[in-house]
């Protein structure tokens, strides 16, 4: 089981030169560390996690915090300079081990078995270390800032928000003084999750910690407790005296109530005359039903929230926020025409929105023709409203910084005449989703060449009916930065595109027909003058064959069939341009049985199992490239 095997850097540089295996493993009660560098776990051991052993050492030896006196320090003092010397007398036996040679498998054996013991001792001293030294670290006599800065730290490198909310409040529990060191730094309070069920006791309380700082504020409710409209409202009024120091508001309600009770507070705040607004990015989303809209019919029933005669509201009552960034808004609708203006922006972020009540072109494009700095561009199943399919008339608007776009969920028509609304050369990361069951051709036609710095290419339940095989080759090819791609709920039908040479148009000569026929491979097509082959390829029978995006050699999948997946990356690698590292997704990798998953490892350098949604390191690194 892996896990580090040193909880921070004891003094005498111990940190530097303490155990540095992954994870450790145990024979009968005792724990043994296992460096994987060195050699396979010996039979009979088992495997035991650093953080286990070490809760396994508190448990038996629990120490309560207390004034030491002058023979107890001492004391702890004396059995630290032992315990040390211990430590360092073991490493030094453990490096003397490794260069001994074994004449035989027996020896061999018997060899790594002390290795394993000797690491395993070194570790338990170690640990044992690290308990008792601590006990005489004056945290007491610290100054306040640099006590507020390690607790700092602890607050804000917790893996998870809801890790986060425990240790702040366990920090709170150790003693008089480092309570009063936490609550008198209100940066430590100003990040709120509102997890706690309603009336919100806990994080209202952490509002008040966090005084007059930027407060970073996230509501939402669950499948499992969706708060009612009274509640929301409750909430809302608790945080009226805070509005005007809200940096950042992500709202997440299933119900519409709750919603427009939020879009009337903050409209209500700027019609008012309050101190206005340093909100630096705003988020709405109505998690529930996509298809019931207030005033409409669904199912046969017209559809009217309950106390709520309007529904349209003015964002922020129609006062401009200049510090506003970022905005998102998902599921959910406001009066544009009364709205302030949306400038300056690094993310717009629209989604699930019926057409009618989009923002209309006009304003759709004064909102990017004001944001020059966008850097992401997010629109599923929303964009401008009317008829964008009429581009003649507008010039395209140029984005120059826009790293980041998103399409989703748009009928055929729309999809080329959207893009044809800006430029962006230095887009890196693209995805396309949900374009299936229509004809997509004219998009992926206009798409050839328009973007050819994209890095990171996400397609998700997209088809590719074999009329339009040859453009998407095409688009492919037009994209030769492409190193990672994510890939979820596909099929053979588009991912048999990645197979192609794009100058003959005919599949890789390295596959053989078994695979060609596995992957349904269409041979015969209908070219136009963009996606017809070259002559010149066809006629030279000593050309290297080649495919689209050779850099591509990292995938995150989701959602695959293995069968699928395991005969894609045995293409690519057969054509010679092999998959060197691939994410899986956790709900995936069940779905593969041994040989399958024997026959992967063989195709791919490293596999990996990531959660849905996580970045991965390869993807920070792509993204923040120049």
């Amino acid at each position: 089981m892996a896990s580090n095997s040193s909880r921070g850097a004891g003094p005498s540089g111990i940190g530097r030169g303490g155990p540095s295996g992954r994870g450790s493993v145990a024979r009968g009660n005792g724990a043994l560390v296992h460096r994987p560098s060195h050699g396979p776990i010996p039979e009979g051991f088992r495997a035991v996690s650093v953080d286990e052993y070490f809760r396994a050492m508190l448990a038996r030896d629990p120490w309560v915090p207390h004034a030491l006196g002058s023979d107890e320090k001492i004391g702890i003092r004396r059995e630290c300079a032992k315990l040390l010397v211990s430590f360092l007398r073991q490493e030094a036996y453990i490096k003397q081990l490794r260069l001994r040679p074994a004449s035989d498998a027996t020896e061999r054996e018997r060899h790594n078995i002390e290795i394993h013991e000797c690491e395993a001792n070194s570790v338990k001293t170690y640990i044992s270390y690290q308990l008792i030294y601590w006990r005489t670290f004056r945290l007491n006599d610290l100054p306040m800032e640099i006590l507020s800065n390690i607790i700092r730290y602890i607050v804000w490198s917790a893996p998870s928000p809801p890790i986060g909310i425990s240790w702040r409040l366990q920090l709170t529990w150790v003693s008089r003084h480092l309570r009063h060191a936490a609550i008198s730094d209100s940066t430590l309070w100003n990040a709120i999750w509102f997890r706690d069920d309603p009336p919100f006791e806990r994080s209202l309380a952490f509002v008040e910690r966090s005084g007059i700082s930027p407060l970073d504020l996230r509501i939402n409710d669950t499948e499992t407790r969706k708060f009612t409209d009274q509640e929301v409202c409750s909430l809302l009024k608790a945080l009226t005296p805070h509005l005007h120091h809200i940096r950042m508001l992500i709202i997440l309600l299933d119900n519409w109530e709750p919603i427009l009770s939020v879009l009337k507070w903050l409209s209500d705040h700027g019609k008012n005359g309050n101190p206005p607004l340093m909100m630096e990015r705003f988020e709405i989303h109505r998690t529930g039903n996509p298809y019931i809209w207030p005033g409409l019919v669904y199912r046969g029933e017209r559809f009217d929230p309950v106390n709520h005669n309007v529904s349209l509201y003015s964002l922020f009552g129609g006062i401009y926020i200049p510090e506003l960034k970022s905005f998102t808004m998902n599921g959910v609708y406001i009066d544009w025409a009364n709205t302030p203006s949306l400038d300056n922006l690094n993310t717009l972020d629209l989604r699930r929105i019926p057409l009618e009540l989009c923002p209309p072109l006009p304003r759709f494009r004064q909102i990017l023709a004001s944001s020059p700095m966008l850097t992401k561009l997010s629109l599923d199943g929303a964009g401008p409203a009317g008829n964008p399919t009429s581009t003649q008339n507008y010039s395209a608007i140029d984005l120059p910084h826009l790293h980041t776009l998103v399409l989703a969920n748009f009928a055929a028509p729309f999809t080329r005449s959207i893009v044809a609304h800006f430029t962006a050369p230095n887009v890196k990361d693209l995805t396309i989703m949900n374009f299936r069951g229509e004809n997509y051709g004219p998009f992926y036609e206009f798409m050839i060449g328009r973007f050819r710095n994209i890095k990171i290419l996400t397609l998700y339940t997209t088809n590719c009916p074999p009329d339009i095989l040859p453009t998407v080759i095409k688009w492919l090819d037009s994209m030769p930065l492409l190193t990672y791609a994510r890939l979820a709920a596909l099929e053979y039908d588009i991912l048999q595109a990645f197979l192609f040479d794009p100058d003959t148009m005919q599949p890789h000569p390295a596959l053989q027909p078994q695979m060609r026929t596995s992957f349904g491979m269409v041979e015969e097509f209908t070219f136009n003058e963009v996606t017809a082959p070259l002559q010149e390829a066809l006629d030279d029978a000593d050309r290297e064959p080649r495919l689209p995006n050779p850099r591509l050699n990292i995938l995150e999948v989701q959602n695959i069939r293995p069968q699928i997946f395991a005969k894609f990356i045995g293409a690519r690698k057969i054509c010679g341009i092999p998959v060197k590292k691939t994410y899986i997704a956790k709900a995936m990798i069940s779905s593969f049985n041994g040989p399958l998953l024997e026959y992967i490892r063989q195709h791919i350098e490293g596999l990996m199992i990531v959660d849905v949604g996580a970045k991965t390191q390869e993807e920070e690194e792509l993204l923040n490239e120049p």
